[in-house]
């Protein structure tokens, strides 16, 4: 029986490209996309996206073929738990498809200089632009630059003002 750290240094090595791409092909088969997936202790957490919304239905279905995947390929040297899942609405941003998805919307940014919340305004190769609303170092209504090396982590954020604007609109109609 292999340890857990030993388990993931095999995974990280040698298993991770193979798990990637049987998770990625079954779940496009499924007609939805991978957006992450992450091994934490015993646990393979899978999330994914669609064109319309993920629901319960379609998490139980992507779950249950990659379960019978996942069995057949052998892969995973030891037990795991599956759990697939959609990443959301606080979903991480982790390259410059994601903050281009994010465009419009309220976003967290963590660098080594501080933290920043705004609007993304726009994303190039080298980095984003945020209309800020709050940050360490930045003036509320100010354009800030974020270089992608700066930046440690973000994350899609939902402020309480925009939760309060969507519940007006679903009670007007």
């Amino acid at each position: 029986m292999y340890s857990w750290q030993k388990i993931y240094t095999i995974m990280t090595k040698k298993i991770l490209p193979a798990l990637l791409e049987v998770i990625r092909q079954t779940v496009t088969a499924c007609g939805v996309d991978l957006y992450d997936l992450e091994f934490k202790g015993k646990v393979l957490q899978v999330f994914i996206t669609a064109p319309a919304k993920v629901t319960v239905d379609t998490c139980a279905k992507v779950s249950q073929a990659l379960s019978l995947e996942l069995d057949m390929q052998n892969l995973i040297p030891t037990r795991y738990f599956l759990e697939v899942s959609s990443p959301g609405l606080e979903r991480k941003l982790r390259n410059a498809d994601d903050f281009q998805a994010s465009i419009g919307q309220t976003v967290a940014v963590k660098t080594r200089n501080g933290k920043f919340v705004g609007k993304t305004i726009s994303v190039n190769d080298n980095g984003i632009i945020l209309l800020n609303i709050t940050g360490s170092c930045a003036k509320p209504g100010s354009e800030q630059f974020i270089s992608f090396k700066d930046i440690n982590s973000a994350r899609i954020t939902v402020t309480n003002q925009e939760l309060f604007d969507e519940s007006k609109k679903l009670h007007k109609d």
